[in-house]
């Protein structure tokens, strides 16, 4: 999204739009993502907001593409704020990263994080300014879009297979639910108790006897 910003200014300029019209369509970005961190962290509680990371990124590119289009000025702005919106999707990874990281480490690894986000932040304009230098600038829009696309469909499969690997490492509910129903069974059946103690004495006799 953020390499989508860096060449809204060329966009607006390449469609006839005023100047002031693209700061306009730049301020949209953080309006919406105001809007969007409120919602997304206001009516969500913390498992939807990690079931909606991947949905969030993806509304990141999908206005971009949608931009690539020449979309009326209205509209325009439009696809700026919901694109501003899925920036909330930091809400639901900050669970994730916070398990994975030790307590004492916290610190430093959040600051680690700002330098990390701070520097693809910088990088992304001149790669994707560099792309629509080289091309055109609906071409960077399209490409930026496609990126953010791209990594929320990543970070799902991932998601998705952790999720596989996780069942399959513990026993299905029935069979969890049906060990402990015969466990209280023979907790409460004097007629099932005798009986189990009756074949353990037999199979000690049998394997005492000379």
């Amino acid at each position: 999204m953020v390499g989508g910003q860096g060449v809204i200014v060329a966009y607006a300029a390449q469609r006839g739009f005023t100047s002031q019209a693209a700061g306009i369509m730049l301020a949209c970005v953080p309006g919406g993502m105001l809007m969007g961190d409120l919602l997304i962290g206001r009516f969500l509680q913390p498992a939807a907001r990690t079931r909606m990371v991947a949905p969030l990124i993806a509304v990141l590119g999908l206005p971009l593409v949608l931009l690539a289009a020449d979309p009326p000025m209205p509209v325009a702005l439009g696809l700026m704020a919901v694109a501003g919106g899925g920036f909330a999707y930091s809400l639901g990874v900050q669970r994730d990263f916070l398990d994975a990281v030790p307590h004492e480490h916290r610190g430093q690894a959040f600051g680690l994080l700002t330098i990390g986000l701070m520097t693809l932040q910088g990088l992304g304009p001149v790669v994707f300014g560099a792309l629509g230098h080289v091309t055109s600038i609906h071409t960077a829009l399209t490409a930026a879009g496609a990126a953010a696309v791209t990594t929320a469909a990543a970070w799902q499969a991932t998601k998705v297979r952790e999720e596989l690997s996780l069942r399959s490492r513990k026993p299905s509910t029935p069979t969890m639910f049906l060990r402990r129903r015969t466990t209280m069974s023979l907790a409460l059946d004097p007629v099932a108790q005798d009986l189990l103690f009756r074949e353990a004495r037999t199979a000690n006799s049998f394997t005492t006897s000379p």
